[in-house]
């Protein structure tokens, strides 16, 4: 039966903080549980339509909402067991059509809130931690830069999509909560950078996509009184979507995650990422300019990190 904190017995429970049961700070190994939450949130989605041709002057307003659960793993050195998490957010997302170049362009800003929970078993003890606020919010720019040129809504009637070329830039901007005496944020007070440069290729009613990226972190310099710092890390997606009318869409995918390890004053963690999802998604049309999307990500592979399942549910107005 899966513990919650009112099963654990008050005298037995150890918080995810700087001061443990015993009075004293937490080993430094165990740095990966804040670097966990922003990575998934920021690079390991399997996401669909990520470029697209858009006219401009078209306008998004999303909201969303994503329950994910499972397991955290660690390295060796780390003695902690049975570790479980569960994080629900919500993310207010508005997206703008641009002409970048004469070339079709996204610009996104999504602002997420999230509740984050772990415990299991700690130093043989069962532990359990959580934290709640608004987490960093998103700003991405994405710019085909082949096969989709800027067109007005008039224009894109007559426009077929066959191959398009794209690249993105997302920037995390460390505002959200974060508490610098604990070991479980939302917020994460480093900068995060993914970019990509991908490709979207049409046949009919079959679309298919694939790209890589990297996402590259700044150094959290207030981490239990240690500087944290993480190598970059690689990512490869791939999407496969069936369209069976405008709107309404079908798509499966999977992306992998490799690299980064992690640092804390200079000491090397073995915490390397070598991960791998899959996950579908459908989009249903409710009515002109109202969209319903649904989606469901799984861990395949976890050698760190966690193995979570996600079900996200989000509704898009168009204007």
């Amino acid at each position: 039966m899966r513990m919650t904190p009112s099963l654990l017995h008050r005298g037995m429970r150890i918080r995810w903080n700087v001061k443990t049961y015993f009075g004293y700070k937490l080993p430094r190994s165990i740095l990966f549980l804040c670097v966990a939450w922003p990575v998934a949130v920021a690079a390991n989605d399997v996401e669909p339509r990520l470029y697209a041709n858009i006219p401009t002057g078209t306008n998004f307003l999303s909201l969303g909402y994503a329950q994910s659960s499972g397991e955290v793993s660690f390295d060796s050195s780390i003695p902690a067991s049975d570790v479980e998490g569960e994080i629900d957010s919500i993310v207010l997302r508005y997206s703008r059509a641009l002409s970048v170049a004469n070339k079709s362009a996204l610009l996104t800003i999504a602002v997420p809130y999230a509740d984050v929970f772990l415990e299991g078993i700690y130093l043989g003890q069962p532990a359990s931690g959580q934290r709640q606020g608004m987490g960093d919010p998103i700003v991405r720019l994405a710019v085909n830069l082949y096969g989709a040129p800027a067109m007005t809504r008039a224009e894109f009637r007559s426009y077929e999509q066959k191959t398009i070329v794209g690249a993105s830039i997302a920037v995390g901007i460390p505002v959200g909560r974060y508490v610098k005496e604990r070991i479980i944020n939302v917020g994460t007070n480093r900068w995060t950078v993914l970019a990509q440069l991908g490709i979207s290729h049409s046949v009919r009613r079959w679309t298919f996509e694939a790209g890589l990226g990297f996402a590259w972190f700044s150094d959290n310099e207030e981490f239990l009184g240690t500087t944290l710092e993480q190598d970059p890390i690689g990512l490869f997606r791939s999407t496969l979507l069936y369209s069976f009318k405008p709107g309404l869409w079908l798509s499966a995918g999977f992306l992998y995650a490799h690299g980064g390890d992690t640092r804390a004053n200079g000491v090397q963690r073995d915490d390397r990422l070598q991960n791998w999802r899959t996950g579908v998604a459908i989009s249903i049309p409710l009515a002109r300019g109202h969209n319903l999307q649904l989606r469901a990500t799984e861990g395949i592979r976890s050698r760190i990190g966690s193995d979570f399942r996600t079900y996200a549910a989000s509704y898009t107005y168009t204007f």
